[in-house]
């Protein structure tokens, strides 16, 4: 592909990226308790979608550093959406796991992207939505791939 057409493909993705990521932040952002920052909520839904796991692991998954995640796990145990539980067999061990409230919490932000994302999807046809999300697939493939990354 020519370099200048490349460049402005570029630019066009970058475009759409930016504005879709803002958009769905700023929904979601609405429906979140006014004292959790987004951060916070996508440490919550990615703890709640692999389930009980250990800090280092969940730091992993979101793709920050270990202290960085310790301070936003630490401010929700706080807000008592996450909790610690000790492991039984290695008391040193320490795991992860969503409470009752962090599950509303994670109920509510989900039913926002949902609501949001059919919204736009229903304005394509069947096979808009396909390509859209087979192309979007792809490019994660290829992310992965490059990256040596198992999650994202």
């Amino acid at each position: 592909m020519e370099k200048e057409k490349l460049k402005a493909l570029i630019k066009r993705y970058e475009d759409v990226h930016i504005f879709a990521l803002r958009q769905v932040s700023s929904i979601v952002a609405e429906k979140l308790p006014e004292n959790m920052t987004m951060e916070q909520y996508n440490v919550l839904r990615s703890l709640k979608q692999r389930g009980k796991c250990r800090s280092s692991e969940l730091a992993d998954i979101c793709g920050v550093n270990r202290s960085a995640i310790t301070a936003m796990v630490a401010r929700l145990v706080a807000k008592n959406y996450v909790k610690r539980v000790q492991d039984e067999q290695d008391r040193r061990s320490i795991w992860l796991t969503t409470t009752s409230k962090g599950d509303e919490v994670y109920e509510q932000g989900e039913g926002a992207i949902e609501q949001m994302v059919a919204s736009y999807l229903q304005e394509l046809d069947d096979e808009e939505v396909e390509t859209f999300i087979h192309t979007y697939e792809k490019i994660t493939t290829i992310i992965k791939r490059m990256h040596g990354e198992e999650q994202l």
